[in-house]
């Protein structure tokens, strides 16, 4: 089985344009992504689907495979959707373009569900103390498969009866049979995933199942200029760990 780790990147990011370019010691936030990517094992080829000759120059220069997309893609998935086309292969995985920490394991523990046989799948952590009423940390609850039974940026289950269940928080990652990324491209979008603002219910919505990988996984998305400097303090603290 082949298997595509597809990174979507757009330059025009409402709350911090050009964000995929910006610096993370030495290199742009999407080159640090594709390079955590191709860290995971599992994964035959990495790839950046964007819609922006700057994104791709970048990318091509870093030893990388540029996609070029439609502009007018709504968002990540669909545009992965697009680049797929362009990049055979037999499932696929949606790597985040703003998570320059991306966790490898994270990636790999996908890509074992993928190769496993799942339609779609995802990853999650233990919800950390003090997360469940950030509206930012997306948290999800799974069925005795492993499979997601609802994702909710409030937090679920209600504690009515402490430590019954284990928190969990979501993590942006997504894989797919090919199969299952065109048609879920192709689905409309639902009342329940507007309501929520979480794409992955309009699966749900319509009986996709997914398929969760828990784990002690680390993440951290650049949304802001705050978020942009914590992740470049978080990386110069791996690199000097690492040396």
């Amino acid at each position: 089985m082949r298997l595509a780790a597809l990174i979507p990147a757009r330059y025009s990011a409402q709350r911090l344009p050009g964000k995929p370019l910006a610096d993370i010691g030495g290199a742009p936030m999407v080159v640090r992504v594709a390079q955590r990517a191709a860290r995971a094992e599992g994964i035959d080829e990495v790839a950046v689907a964007t819609d922006e000759e700057r994104i791709a120059r970048a990318v091509i220069a870093a030893g990388f495979r540029a996609l070029m997309t439609d502009p007018a893609c709504r968002n990540g998935t669909e545009r992965i959707a697009q680049a797929a086309r362009d990049l055979p292969a037999d499932g696929y995985l949606n790597v985040q373009g703003d998570e320059p920490l991306v966790d490898p394991r994270a990636i790999a523990a996908l890509a074992r569900l993928v190769r496993g046989g799942s339609e779609m799948a995802t990853v999650a952590r233990p919800l950390a103390p003090g997360e469940g009423d950030l509206p930012q940390v997306v948290k999800v609850v799974l069925d005795s498969r492993g499979r997601a039974l609802y994702f909710s940026r409030s937090l679920i289950p209600h504690p009515r009866a402490q430590g019954e269940v284990l928190p969990l928080a979501h993590i942006g990652l997504y894989g797919f049979s090919a199969a299952a990324l065109q048609k879920f491209a192709k689905l409309p979008e639902t009342n329940l995933e507007r309501a929520e603002g979480l794409e992955q219910l309009r699966a749900l919505w319509h009986g996709i199942p997914i398929d969760v990988a828990v784990g002690e996984f680390t993440s951290a998305a650049v949304d802001t200029q705050d978020d942009l400097e914590r992740v470049r303090r978080l990386f110069e603290q791996e690199e000097r760990r690492s040396r």
